[in-house]
Parts: C-alpha cells; structure tokens; sequence
C-alpha cells in the first residue's frame, strides 16, 4: 500500500508539473482516501492544484482543512492566503501571510506574494481617489425613524411640557381669537421699529413691541415667529416653544420645527426634540443639513448618554458620524473608556481552548497549558499545580452539552438571554448550526455537498446570538401580555438596541456564503413560545456587516495561569516548576459588539488602544491613552497595522471600511518621492525629492515647503514612533 501511495504521490506531483491539474486534483482525492498519515501535505498540493486550476472556493477549503489538522503548516497559511487574494478576500488573506510569517518570519514566498497583495489592493487607488468620500454622507445614511416606546416618552414630556413650564392650548391664547380693529400703518411702523431694535440687539425693547403687535392680531403668523425668534435670542426657550405651539401644524414652516427642535433640546425634552427635528428635514426635502444632523446629534446623546455617565467621555455626531469625544483632560495611560460587549462568540480557530460562552472567562487547565511536559514532571512539581492551579469548572448545558459556562449563574443568564431559543435539545433547527462551528464552518449543504458553510472572519454564533437574543425578548414580552402572537411593537422594542451598530458592505453576505442563510432559517423557524423568526436575505446582510464593521477581538485578561502564577511566589517549589512555563498561555479568542467601542473612530495617527480588561469581574474592553488627551479632543484608535506606508493604508481602508482616511497622519505625510508632499509639486522625470531624515515618509521640492509643512503638522506626525510594517515600504 505505502509503494502503491508513493507512486501515486509522485504521478500527481508529475501531473501538476505538466499542469495537468484536473489528473492532480483526482490522485490526491485518492490519496487523502487512502493514506491520511500525510493529509496536510495532501490537502496543500490538492489545493495548489485547485487554485492552478482557478477554483479559489476549493482551494480555500483545503487550506483551510490542512491549517485544522496542522496550525503551524506555513504551506497551508501560503494556500488560503492565495486563495482568499484570489477571491477577493483582501483583509483574510493579510492575516493568513501574517499567521504564516509568525511561524516563519524568513519565508520568501509570503514576502512576495504580500507584494502582489500590495499591488492588487492599490489598483485603480489613484481613480479612485479622485472622488474620495464625494458620496458619503453619515446623515443620509442614518435613519430617523421613531424609535419604539417614544410614543410613551412623548406622551410624557408633553405633560412635562403642561406642569412645568405650562405650555398648552389656552383659549385666551388661542389663534382662533378673532383679531382687534386693526391699523395697518401703526403695525408696519411698530414692525419696521421692532425690527431695528432686534438687529441692535436690543431685544427686550422689540420684545415689548412684538408682544403689542399679536395682542392686535393673535393669529398673525409673522408676528409669532418674529417674537419666537426674539424669545430664542434672548434664550428663554419656553418662550420660544409657547409662540411656537399655537401655530397650527399645517401652517408651520420648516424654519419653525427646526428652531421649536432646537429650544427643546435646550430644555432636554428629546422625543419632542426628535419629532421637530424630523418634521424640519421631512419639509425641506431633505435638503436642511443643519436640521437632519441636530436630530442625529439628539439621537446619540439619548442613546449612549446613559453609558457615558461615570466615564470621561462623551459620544456626539460628526459629519462622518458617530464619535467619541473626551469630556476631560486624559493623561497618557489613563482609562479613556470602559466597554462590557453586548454579544460575544469564541472564534473558531481558538474554539479547542476552553471558555465561557457566556462571559469569555478562560478555563484553561493544567493538562492544557502544561500538555505532555505535565507528565515529565517530577511528583513534588505536580503535587504544587495541584495546589496552587484554580479550580476550573466546566459547566455544560444539560439540555444539549453543546455549550460550556464557568458557574451556574451564567449557565442560567446564557439560558434566559439568549440559549433558551437555540438549545438544540428543543429547537432541533440548530443542530446543523452547532456542527457547523463545531467543524469550523464546514458541513453538509442542502443538496448533500460537504462545503464551507460560514466563511466569515467572525463566528456564526454573534448573529445567531443577536437573531436568539431578539426572540428571547419578544417571547418574555408575549408572557408578559399574555397574547400568542408577537406585535410590530414587540419585535421594535427587541431589536432597538442593536439599532446602534451601523452597517456598510460592498458584497451581499448571500453572494459570500449562499449555503449560510438556509442554516440561519432552520435555526430561528421555532424559536419556542409559538415565535417563529423569519430570518430574510436583507436581515442576513445587515446583521452580518453589522458585526463586520463593528466587532473588536479580545481575550480574558486574568486566566487561570495568571491566578496560578500568583498563588506560587511565595511556595519555593515554584522554582522547579519555571522551565516547564511557556511565554503566554493559549488565549480563547472572542469578538464582541460593544456600543461605545463601535462609536470610534479611525486615525493612523490614534491617540488611544484597545486593551483586553477585567471588568465587575468578567472580560471586556478598555481604551487607554496613548498621550495626553486634552478636553474636546476626540479619541481616536486603529482599524489596520498604520506602520504600512501612507497610500496602501489609505487603500486597505477604502477596501476594508469604504472611506478614505484624512487624518493628520494622512495629511503630513506623502504619497511618492516623486511628488512634493507639501506643494504637490512633480519632480522631474526619473528624478525624486529628498525625504524627510528623521521619518522617511514625506518628501519635499525644497526648504521652504519642508519647514511649512513641519510647522504645519508634519512635527507631531514625524516625532510619532510606528512599528515595522508587514509590506516592505
């Protein structure tokens, strides 16, 4: 047998020779059948072969199967890099070259395929940056839709309105007053006088003027408007809201709600704020700017105010909207924010190291840290991890087994939040949905065909847990009512908080990964209490790009070895012990949606990181500051290795994230030596203008464009140490 697979093995790699793929491809089929001793290797020359043969899908797969039976395979890394450049998988492809070169830094074949990478991601850069960010609007692409449960919030402030600054419609005060004689001459003269004193800023004297005008003629739009306006001048916004107020809804013009918007948000009535708001931006067409960004700028100070409470931050709307600005100076190394996620799920590539499904907690124990060395160990050494290594519980769900918490009091969370719908021993749909991440997205499709289900970055399970936390929600809320069928304002008020997260993808989540949305429809058609989720191709998309544009990585920052590392300082036999101690112990990847994290934004020049923390004892995330921070500033962190040169960041970001950064990094920075980086001036053909010496990042046609762009920015982007970067510059 083993002579009949060496030949076979050598005919194959003849036939790849020959580039007679497809012959390849079928004797290494034969071979993984029959001798899977050498499958990895195997599964990486089926894999070129595909790949040769331009089956990118294919190719991916068997790198991806060879990297679970050997993760240090830098071949089968090589392969999925390929294959996912191929595809058009630009971001996975960075990381499989990053994953190889931290096995085998001195691989050439990485570094040069990393070149073409290079290459291919700034195709077409310079077409596409003449129309940078011409399309992009953050307020277009925020909704204003009312949010469920305002209908009760405004029902409120409108008696806020009543008790407390006694704002309704009084009769004597009323526009269907009919109107005294009048004297058309005096009114134009005390107008003409009122408007005079305004402009003079003498306003309590056009005040009295105005306020005789609509004693004359209540229902005189002009004058109403006109005393409003002096009213909101002199910031008595009760005022301004009560002159407002009477106008019929049908005469108010779109400068009335936008101003009535703005006197509520200065008596922070937010609903009311939102509704003036909107009706301004509705009648404008959308065409008022100002009145379409005030609604957002109310929207998230109503949404994260409350988690910003007790941190120094605040979260606002910016042209390019959501951001996170410091309420307080920030001394470098200080605590900008803390973030507790809202969902999280393990990755699939760490899903063999043991977790928490429920909080990330590591559970990782001897036998996994220590591995074979915990048996060479002498007995003395074995008897101290015995002491002194945490108790680790394993906590299973009893239902299905197929979920593990560190307690029982996240066992029961897990149940209540989100489990209770996806369980598999009640809700049989999601059995295939639990293979799937137990195979690494890999299972059976719906016509019988072993394939790559999930090909996303992230784990299936942070949709699968958004999707099961809504159902949960709407189940209790049904209970609650006592009705069998949920209401619009149940599944409303269920997914309002997931509303946060903004979503943006290029490629339909569909096209991606076709076999993935069936999984998703069979896990949510019975979700228990009589609810069935309907799980459509639009709600697919969004959900997934949602996590795609707003998931951060994190880890448990205090595991068990941690705990133990701590425990044996002051036992002696710990010293027997240090050879055996490996740099860091296997971390449990996971991603999560955190709300405040989501909100920051990008700068190649950040002034805050994202660390891993412990937070009320359970994982989460912080920021800390880089550098001082001062009051006002907005915070700022990375989405991609900023030690890359300038046009390829601005390339991954426009690929990875669709804007095109403007960052003082950006800005002080240049694109080639054949361009001055201040004056844009071209250098003479197959010449190039000296570089910055301390940086090497910008060049310059002369001393005077060098010094006025040090001064103007160029010395804070140029004294900013940045780590190697991955492509060679």
């Amino acid at each position: 047998m083993a002579k009949t697979s060496e030949a076979l093995d050598v005919l194959a790699a003849e036939d790849m020779k020959a580039e007679r793929f497809s012959d390849a491809i079928s004797k290494y089929t034969e071979l993984l059948e029959k001798v899977p001793g050498e499958s990895v290797r195997w599964f990486c020359a089926r894999g070129n072969g595909h790949l040769k043969k331009g089956s990118a899908t294919e190719a991916l797969e068997d790198g991806k199967k060879a990297k679970r039976l050997d993760e240090t395979s830098v071949e089968a890394c090589i392969l999925c890099g390929r294959a996912s450049s191929q595809l058009g998988f630009f971001v996975e492809s960075l990381d499989y070259y990053k994953e190889g070169l931290k096995i085998d830094p001195k691989r050439k074949a990485i570094t040069e395929d990393l070149k073409k990478l290079q290459k291919i991601i700034l195709q077409d850069q310079e077409k596409q940056t003449t129309k940078e960010d011409s399309s992009y609007s953050a307020v277009t692409l925020c909704s204003q839709s009312i949010y469920p449960g305002d209908d009760q919030l405004l029902t409120m402030e409108k008696e806020i309105l009543e008790v407390k600054y006694k704002i309704l419609d009084d009769p004597a005060y009323s526009l269907q007053t009919p109107p005294k004689k009048r004297d058309a001459q005096l009114e134009g003269q005390l107008v003409q006088a009122a408007y005079e004193f305004f402009t003079a800023e003498r306003l309590e004297e056009a005040l009295e003027l105005m306020s005789k005008l609509i004693t004359l003629d209540p229902r005189n739009l002009f004058y109403r408007t006109f005393r409003a306006q002096i009213y909101f001048n002199m910031s008595q916004w009760p005022k301004v809201i009560q002159d407002y107020w009477v106008i019929p809804k049908a005469q108010r013009k779109a400068e009335i709600w936008k101003q009535g918007g703005k006197a509520f948000v200065e008596l922070w009535l937010p609903v009311l704020a939102e509704f003036w708001l909107r009706k301004a931006t509705q009648l404008s067409g959308g065409k008022d700017e100002e009145a379409a960004m005030l609604f957002q700028k109310v929207r998230v100070r109503r949404l994260y105010e409350p988690l910003t409470e007790d941190q120094p931050v605040q979260v606002d709307f910016t042209q390019f909207g959501r951001a996170v600005f410091a309420k307080e100076d920030i001394p470098a190394g200080e605590t900008v924010m803390m973030d507790i996620p809202m969902v999280i799920a393990q990755s699939l590539s760490t899903r063999h190291i043991p977790a928490c499904a429920n909080c990330a907690t590591s559970l990782i124990s001897p036998e996994i840290y220590f591995e074979k060395k915990l048996n060479l160990m002498g007995k003395e050494q074995q008897e101290l991890i015995e002491d002194h290594w945490p108790k680790v519980s394993e906590i299973w769900c009893e239902h299905c087994g197929k979920e593990r918490y560190c307690s029982n009091i996240c066992k029961n969370e897990a149940w209540e939040v989100y489990h209770r719908v996806i369980c598999p021993r009640f809700n049989p749909g999601a059995d295939t949905l639990y293979a799937v991440i137990e195979q690494g997205g890999f299972g059976y499709t719906a016509d019988g065909k072993w394939d790559e289900v999930w090909k996303g970055h992230f784990s299936p399970m942070i949709l699968v847990k958004i999707w099961a936390n809504i159902a949960s929600q709407v189940r209790t809320m049904m209970e609650n009512d006592g009705v069998k069928e949920p209401t619009v304002e149940h599944w409303a008020r269920a997914k309002a908080p997931y509303r946060r997260f903004i979503a943006f993808g290029t490629m339909p989540a569909m096209q991606r990964m076709p076999h993935a949305l069936p999984m998703f429809q069979a896990a949510f058609a019975d979700c228990g209490g009589g609810l069935s989720y309907k799980i459509t191709e639009d709600e697919f998309n969004g959900r997934y790009y949602q996590a795609a544009c707003n998931l951060q990585s994190f880890s448990c920052s205090i595991t068990p070895y941690h705990h133990f590392m701590n425990n044996i300082k002051d036992d002696l036999r710990g010293i027997g012990v240090l050879k055996h101690l490996s740099d860091r112990p296997p971390e449990a990847q996971f991603a999560a949606l955190c709300p405040l994290h989501a909100c920051s934004n990008h700068s190649c020049l950040n002034n805050a990181e994202v660390c891993d923390l412990d937070i009320n004892g359970r994982p989460g995330v912080q920021m800390i500051a880089r550098r001082d921070i001062k009051k006002g500033e907005e915070i700022f962190i990375t989405y991609i290795d900023t030690s890359m040169p300038k046009t390829l960041r601005k390339a991954w970001l426009f690929k990875s994230f669709n804007f095109w950064c403007q960052c003082k990094r950006c800005q002080f920075e240049g694109d080639t030596p054949s361009e001055c980086t201040h004056c844009l001036k071209k250098a003479p053909e197959d010449k190039k203008f000296a570089a910055c010496g301390k940086c090497k990042r910008a060049w310059y046609c002369g001393a005077a464009c060098q010094k006025a762009s040090w001064k103007n920015g160029h010395k804070i982007v140029c004294q900013t140490p940045h780590s190697q970067a991955v492509f060679d510059t």
